[in-house]
C-alpha cells in the first residue's frame, strides 16, 4: 500500500473516531457518577494525592471564568483526546503500514476499544500514551542522547504524577535509552539510568504511598461542592477509601474468586484469549524480528519484550479495569515496536509473515464461500478489528459488534436529547 494512500485511511479513521470521541465526552460530562469524569475531578485543594494535576487545573480555570467543572472538564478532556488521536497520526504517518502492521493498526484493543468501550474514553493513562509518544518521536536514531535523557529527568516525573501507574512502563523508557548508549560502558549506562530515573521513582512513590488523611479528603471532598456543588463520586471517592496498594491487590483476588469456585480461571482464561487474539498481528512481527543492532546477547525481540512488560501483571492486580489493562500493555507495546521499525533498529521478515498469512488463507478459501484472497482477507479484516472488543471490568464478557453498537447508541442518543428539547421548548 502506498504511504500516501494509507495516510487517506489513517485520516479518515481517526477523523471519525475524533468526532465520535468529542460527542460521548460531552455525553460522559452531563453524567453524575461517570468514573472518567470523576477521576478529573480529584485535586489538590486538600493537599498532594495522586492524579489531581488535571483536576485542580480545572477546578481554577473553571472557578476563575466562572464556569461548570464538568465543562471545563469536557474541553480538557477532548483537548487532551483530540492531541492523542493527531499525536497517533503523526507518529504513524511516515511509516509504511504492509497487512500485518495494517492489521495490528486497527486491532480493536488499540485505538478503536475507547470508543467501543465509552466509559474508559479519556481516562488518565492517555498521558502516558501521548508521553511515550513525544519520547520517542525526540530519541529517534540520528537525534542527540541528550534530549531523550532531558526528557526522562524532567518530564517523565510529571507524567508519573498524572498517571503513577507509568511506574509499571519505565521499562520502555529506559530501553530506548540503553539503544542509544549501547556502545557505552555497561556501568556508565547503568549509572546513567540510575540517575536520570530518580526524579520518576521519587514522583512515582509519593503518588502511590503519600495519601490523603480523612480530615484532607473532606476538604477536598467539601471545596468541589461547595464552589460547584458537585459530589465527590467514583475515581474521586476512592481517594478517601482505598488508600494502600496492598488493598488494591487484595480486592483484585478478591474479585476473582467471589463469584464462583473457578471463575478466576474463566477470567483469566478470558483476558488471556482477549490480549492474546487482540496481539495476534504484532505477536507475528515481534516473533518474525530481529535486532540490527547489538543489545547485550539479544538477537530477536520475543525475549525483550517479555522483559520490557515484566512488571505488567502487578499493575493488572491493583484494578478491576482489566479491558483497559489490555489496552495499555498493547498500546505501549506497539509504539515501541512502531519506534524500532521506524529508526532501523529492527528487521522484520516480512516474507515469512506473508508466506504465514498466505498458508492460512488458501486453507480458509477451500472451506469457505470466498474464493478471492483479497475479497477473504477484507472480510477477515472487518470481522477482527471491528466485530469484538474487550469489556471493562474482568468480570464481563466480551462485547459483540461495537461497529454496529457504536453508531446506534449514539443516533439513540441524539434523538432522546433533540426529544427532550423539543418537549422543553413546548
Amino acid at each position: 500500500m502506498k504511504i500516501i494512500k494509507q495516510n487517506k485511511y489513517l485520516k479518515v479513521y481517526i477523523s471519525i473516531l475524533a468526532i465520535f470521541s468529542v460527542y460521548w465526552l460531552h455525553d460522559k460530562s452531563l453524567v453524575g457518577n461517570d468514573w472518567g469524569v470523576s477521576e478529573w475531578i480529584i485535586n489538590y485543594q486538600g493537599g498532594f494525592v495522586r492524579r489531581g494535576l488535571p483536576g485542580e487545573i480545572a477546578f481554577y480555570l473553571a472557578k476563575y471564568f466562572g464556569l461548570d467543572l464538568r465543562f471545563v472538564i469536557f474541553i480538557l478532556q477532548t483537548l487532551t483526546y483530540l492531541f492523542y488521536l493527531y499525536s497517533i497520526y503523526f507518529f504513524f504517518k511516515k511509516t509504511k503500514l504492509n497487512l500485518i502492521l495494517f492489521f495490528a493498526f486497527f486491532t480493536p484493543i488499540f485505538l478503536f476499544y475507547h470508543l467501543a468501550e465509552i466509559e474508559v474514553l479519556a481516562r488518565k493513562e492517555i498521558f502516558m500514551f501521548i508521553g511515550m509518544i513525544w519520547f520517542y518521536e525526540i530519541s529517534g536514531k540520528n537525534n542527540s542522547l541528550t534530549n531523550s535523557l532531558l526528557w526522562v529527568f524532567f518530564i517523565l516525573p510529571l507524567i508519573t504524577i498524572l498517571y503513577e501507574p507509568t511506574a509499571f512502563y519505565y521499562p520502555f523508557f529506559a530501553a530506548v535509552i540503553i539503544i542509544k548508549t549501547r556502545n557505552f560502558n555497561i556501568y556508565k549506562t547503568i549509572i546513567i539510568l540510575i540517575t536520570i530515573f530518580i526524579p520518576s521513582s521519587i514522583a512515582a512513590m509519593f503518588s502511590a504511598f503519600d495519601h490523603l488523611t480523612i480530615e484532607e479528603f473532606e476538604l477536598m471532598k467539601n471545596s468541589i461542592k461547595i464552589n460547584f456543588g458537585e459530589d465527590c463520586l467514583g475515581s474521586c471517592n476512592l481517594m478517601g477509601s482505598k488508600k494502600e496498594s496492598l488493598i488494591h491487590i487484595n480486592k483484585t483476588i478478591e474479585k476473582l474468586t467471589k463469584d464462583g469456585e473457578l471463575s478466576m480461571y474463566v477470567y483469566l482464561i478470558r483476558y488471556f484469549l482477549i490480549l492474546l487474539i487482540g496481539s495476534i498481528p504484532l505477536i507475528l512481527v515481534i516473533f518474525f524480528s530481529k535486532l540490527r543492532i547489538k543489545i547485550l546477547k539479544f538477537n530477536y525481540l520475543l525475549y525483550p519484550f517479555f522483559l520490557l512488560n515484566i512488571f505488567v501483571p502487578i499493575h493488572w492486580l491493583m484494578f478491576y479495569d482489566w479491558g483497559r489493562a489490555v489496552n495499555i500493555i498493547y498500546v505501549s507495546s506497539f509504539l515501541f515496536l512502531i519506534y524500532l521499525y521506524k529508526n532501523k533498529f529492527i528487521e522484520i521478515n516480512f516474507k515469512k509473515i506473508r508466506f504465514l498469512i498466505n498458508f492460512y488463507l488458501n486453507i480458509c478459501i477451500k472451506y469457505t464461500f470466498l474464493k478471492s484472497k483479497k475479497k477473504l482477507t477484507i472480510f477477515i479484516f472487518l470481522i477482527y478489528s471491528f466485530c469484538w472488543s474487550p469489556p471493562t471490568l474482568l468480570s464481563e464478557d466480551v462485547n459483540s459488534f461495537p461497529i454496529y453498537r457504536l453508531p446506534y447508541k449514539t443516533i439513540k442518543s441524539i434523538s432522546a436529547r433533540m426529544q427532550n428539547y423539543i418537549n422543553v421548548k413546548d
